[in-house]
C-alpha cells in the first residue's frame, strides 16, 4: 500500500513551525512597523549583501508598536530565519533570540521527551506549568484542556491544581512565541 500525499498545506506549516539558522543582522532602518535589515554575517561589500524583513509582530516577545523604541539605526542583532516573502526577501524573527538562554532550553526539548514541572496557574482555556530547568523567572509551559484527561472535563480544576508537580510529554516547542505545548494525555 502506499503512503498518502502529503498536503502542501501541512508541509508548510511545518515549515513555519520549524527552527531556522540564526544570523547576524544590521538594523538598517524601518518600513512602516516592520525593521529593515542587512546580514552582517555575509562576505563581500555592502552592495551585495542579503537584505531582509523583521515585521513588527516579530520583534520582540512583548508587543511593540514602534520598533525604533526596541532598536536602533546601525545596531547589529540576532534573529531567526524564518522564511522569506513572496518577492523572495528574507523574513526574519527577533523574538525568537531576544531571550538566549530561553532559546536554548526550548532547542534542547524534543517532540516525545518526558519532562517534570509545577503547575504555576489553572485558566479555564489551559494550564501555565514551570518546566524544571527553564531559566528563572519565565514560565514557559503550557497544557490545553483537551490534553489533560483522556476524557471531557468541565474545567481544568478536576484535574490539576497550582503548586501540584505533573510530568507531561513534549508536544512542540515554540522559539518565537517562549513556550512548550505539553500534554498530560500523552
Amino acid at each position: 500500500m502506499s503512503e498518502p500525499a502529503r498536503d502542501p498545506r501541512l508541509r508548510s506549516l511545518a515549515d513555519r513551525l520549524g527552527t531556522g539558522p540564526v544570523r547576524r543582522v544590521l538594523v538598517l532602518g524601518f518600513d512602516g512597523g516592520d525593521v529593515l535589515v542587512r546580514l552582517a554575517d555575509t562576505e563581500g561589500s555592502a552592495a551585495g549583501a542579503e537584505l531582509g524583513r523583521i515585521p513588527r509582530h516579530e520583534v520582540a516577545m512583548r508587543r511593540v508598536e514602534n520598533p525604533p523604541q526596541v532598536f536602533d539605526v546601525g545596531q547589529e542583532i540576532d534573529a531567526e530565519e524564518i522564511g522569506r516573502w513572496r518577492n523572495g526577501q528574507l523574513l526574519l524573527s527577533a523574538r525568537a533570540c531576544e531571550i538566549p538562554a530561553l532559546r536554548s532550553f526550548l532547542l534542547a526539548l524534543e517532540r516525545g521527551q518526558v519532562v517534570e514541572g509545577t503547575v504555576a496557574a489553572v485558566h479555564d482555556f489551559g494550564v501555565f506549568v514551570h518546566v524544571d530547568g527553564e531559566p528563572d523567572g519565565l514560565c514557559t509551559g503550557f497544557i490545553r484542556v483537551p490534553d489533560l484527561a483522556p476524557g471531557w472535563i468541565e474545567h481544568p480544576r478536576e484535574v490539576v491544581e497550582a503548586g501540584r508537580r505533573v510530568t507531561a510529554e513534549v508536544i512542540i516547542t515554540e522559539p518565537r512565541s517562549g513556550q512548550v505545548t505539553l500534554s498530560l494525555e500523552a
